[in-house]
C-alpha cells in the first residue's frame, strides 16, 4: 500500500513593512579654483566707485568618495546638512580610502562662506536634497603652498573628523599639485546629495504595530510645511534633526478627513481635533536613529485614532511633518479601560 503525503501548507500574513524612511547619502563633485580678487571701477547714482571681482586663473572639477565614518559616527553627530561645513587642505599624497578619516597632512581648514545663502540647498527633484557648500581659503592660509589634497567636515577643529577625502586631480583623474602665489587664494565648491524615501508628493504603504490594539495598515508620508509658515525644505530639516536625535512632538489625529500626500500643505489642514500627546525619545541603532516606542496609560489619548504625525517644533512652528494615516477601515478607538503601546519608527542612512 502507497502512502499519503499531506503536503505542509504555510500561511503568512502579507503586511506591509513597519514605518521607516531611508536616506542615502551620495558624493557629487568638487569645482575647485585657484585666482585673485581684482579690483575693477563701477559706476552707480553716487558716481564712480571700485569693488572687487574674483578672477579664477586655473580650476577643474572632479569627483571623490563619502568616507565610511561618514555613515556610521559624523551623521549621528551631526546631521546631514552640516557634514560639508568646513572645507580642509593639506599636502599630502596618499591615495584615498573609505576606511581614512582625516587629510595626511592638514594645513588649513575654513568655513568661509562665499556664495549666496539661498544657493546651498535644494531639492532638484523630489526625494533628492542637494547642499552646495562654497569655501575660501585666504592668501594668508594658502598663499605660496603646494597642495594636494582635500576634504569637508562638519567640524571646525582640526583632526580625523572629515566626511569625504580626496586628491587634487586634473581633468583625466590624475593627481596634480596646486602651486598657488602668495597672493593666490584657493575656492572650493562642493556639492553633496541626499536621496530620500517616501518622496515628497509620494505615499509608503507601512504597517504598525500598536500594543493591546494590534497591527494597523497606513500610509506614510512627508510634508514641507503647515499653513502657517512656508520653507521649501522643512522636511530636509526633520530628517536632519531626527539624524542626531533633535527632540520631537507627537500628535494624534481624533477626526477623520481624506489625506494626500500633497507637499505643499500641512496634515494639520486635512485634520481637526489633532492632539499633543507630548514628546518622543531616540535610540540611536547601527546607521540610524529609531523613535522609541511610547506608552499611552489608561487616561491618556483617549478617543478614536486616524493617524499619527510627527512634528518638529510644535503644531504651528514645525519643521517638517511626518504624517501616517490608517487605512479606511483601520481607524480604532482607545477608551480608560486600555494603555497602549505605539512601536518605534526607524530613520536609517547609508550610501
Amino acid at each position: 500500500m502507497g502512502r499519503i503525503i499531506v503536503p505542509r501548507i504555510s500561511i503568512k500574513h502579507l503586511l506591509p513593512p513597519k514605518p521607516e524612511i531611508a536616506v542615502r547619502l551620495q558624493p557629487q563633485y568638487l569645482h575647485w579654483q585657484v585666482g585673485r580678487y581684482k579690483e575693477r571701477l563701477v559706476s552707480g547714482p553716487g558716481g564712480l566707485g571700485r569693488s572687487r571681482i574674483w578672477v579664477a586663473e586655473h580650476e577643474g572639477e572632479q569627483h571623490n568618495l563619502v568616507l565610511t565614518q561618514t555613515y556610521d559616527t559624523l551623521i549621528a553627530q551631526y546631521g546631514f546638512v552640516a557634514l560639508g561645513n568646513y572645507a580642509v587642505v593639506g599636502t599630502g599624497s596618499t591615495a584615498p580610502n573609505p576606511a581614512q578619516t582625516g587629510l595626511v597632512n592638514e594645513v588649513a581648514r575654513t568655513n568661509a562662506d562665499t556664495s549666496p545663502a539661498q544657493s546651498n540647498n535644494a531639492e532638484p527633484t523630489p526625494g533628492q536634497a542637494v547642499f552646495t557648500r562654497v569655501r575660501e581659503f585666504t592668501e594668508a592660509q594658502v598663499g605660496g603652498r603646494n597642495l594636494t589634497e582635500w576634504g569637508f567636515s562638519p567640524a571646525g577643529t582640526p583632526g580625523n573628523n572629515l566626511m569625504c577625502r580626496e586628491l587634487f586631480r586634473d581633468g583625466s583623474g590624475n593627481p596634480v599639485v596646486l602651486t598657488l602665489a602668495s597672493d593666490q587664494r584657493l575656492r572650493l565648491i562642493y556639492k553633496y546629495s541626499f536621496n530620500y524615501t517616501p518622496a515628497i508628493g509620494t505615499t509608503q504603504d507601512v504597517s504598525i504595530n500598536i500594543n493591546g490594539i494590534g497591527v494597523k495598515t497606513a500610509k506614510l508620508f512627508l510634508s514641507r510645511h503647515n499653513f502657517t509658515r512656508t520653507y521649501h525644505l522643512d522636511h530636509v530639516s526633520l530628517l536632519d534633526e531626527w539624524s542626531f536625535g533633535r527632540q520631537f512632538d507627537l500628535y494624534h489625529a481624533m477626526l477623520s478627513n481624506a489625506v494626500t500626500p500633497n507637499p505643499e500643505a500641512s496634515p494639520f489642514n486635512a485634520y481637526s481635533g489633532l492632539l499633543n500627546v507630548g514628546t518622543v525619545g531616540f535610540t540611536l541603532i547601527t546607521r540610524g536613529r529609531k523613535i522609541n516606542a511610547r506608552t499611552f496609560g489608561a487616561s491618556e489619548a483617549n478617543g478614536t485614532w486616524y493617524g499619527l504625525t510627527i512634528v518638529r517644533g510644535g503644531m504651528y512652528y514645525e519643521r517638517g511633518v511626518v504624517f501616517l494615516a490608517f487605512d479606511p477601515g483601520q481607524e480604532f478607538t482607545k477608551n480608560n479601560l486600555y494603555k497602549m503601546v505605539v512601536n518605534e519608527w526607524v530613520l536609517t542612512w547609508g550610501p
